[in-house]
């Protein structure tokens, strides 16, 4: 006997009337934490420095405070005799380097812009308005996060560029030198950044060095089906315009003994929403605090 199953859709409009409906209603905070998720979820995805270093939340109980400002921190117990920093986001103080047995990450926030739409405007959306201000807002601060830490990485390495830069052309020798220099610090290896279009240069690397069966599935199913090179986990980004396209790097992992450093969120990603009488404003905002407890657990490859 055969049964009739029905599968009722949930249409964007249907959602986004909804979305509007509890914003009109006074039910602003039901309808943030909706679109929250999907902010978060985004964020992770689109910043690479997320899966160098693994975000971790913190609560208020855990921050220490600032012996001379109202400057929420955390301090970290590091190796007594290596230098570590923090990354400087808006609101953070001027970068410190220290060497004694602890060092401190300070929280700065980060914000995106302010998107004003009129309720019904909202109401005319074909797609889903949360995944609508999740593209919008993630994108700022994706970026924001990638382009501090950027700046942090280039003034680790350009402060020991003799002992922490490796030059030569994309091929295994390179790669092998750069590692032996981590290895030499005792570092070990934990994953490799690099862009996208550096990342393609791999497709030109022959057989008699990758093996066969690799160079066939780069032939059949392109670069993206590799997450590896010699063994090392690669996270591959697009952003050209943030990180260089002729360099590389290898960082220390995070685990079991957290080698490179900490990421943390005191808030992450949130979406705040205000209306004012039929204006409704949209902006998302996030406080963090990244820091780098060795800085000899990196390494540039300049191509």
């Amino acid at each position: 006997m055969d049964y009739n199953v029905e599968t009722p859709e949930v249409t964007a409009q249907l959602v986004n009337s909804s979305f509007v409906r509890k914003i009109d209603e006074g039910r602003v905070k039901e309808a943030a934490e909706e679109s929250t998720a999907f902010i978060r979820e985004k964020l992770r995805q689109e910043a690479a420095v997320r899966e160098i270093l693994a975000p971790e939340g913190i609560s208020e109980e855990e921050i220490d405070r600032d012996e001379d400002t109202d400057q929420p921190k955390k301090i970290i117990d590091k190796e007594p005799d290596s230098y570590a920093t923090f990354v400087q986001f808006q609101g953070v103080g001027p970068r410190t380097w220290f060497k004694g047995p602890r060092y401190a990450i300070y929280f700065g926030k980060i914000e995106s812009q302010r998107f004003t739409k009129v309720k019904w405007e909202l109401m005319t959306y074909t797609s889903d308005i949360r995944k609508i201000l999740s593209d919008n807002s993630v994108k700022d601060m994706a970026d924001e996060e990638d382009s501090k830490w950027n700046e942090l990485v280039t003034d680790i390495i350009n402060a020991n560029p003799l002992e922490q830069r490796t030059a030569g052309a994309f091929q295994s020798s390179t790669f092998k030198q750069a590692m032996q220099k981590m290895l030499g610090r005792r570092r070990p290896i934990g994953k490799m950044l690099m862009t996208k279009l550096r990342y393609m240069d791999a497709l030109d690397l022959p057989a008699v060095t990758v093996g066969d069966d690799i160079a066939s599935r780069h032939f059949d199913q392109g670069i993206e089906a590799t997450e590896r090179l010699w063994g090392i986990p690669v996270v591959t980004t697009i952003k050209s315009d943030i990180y260089d396209p002729d360099k590389a790097w290898i960082f220390a992992p995070q685990k079991p003994n957290n080698f490179l450093g900490n990421f943390y969120l005191l808030q992450d990603a949130t979406l705040f929403i205000k209306q004012e009488a039929d204006v409704i404003m949209f902006w998302s905002y996030e406080a963090l605090g990244i820091g780098v407890g060795n800085r000899l657990s990196m390494q540039e490859i300049q191509f």
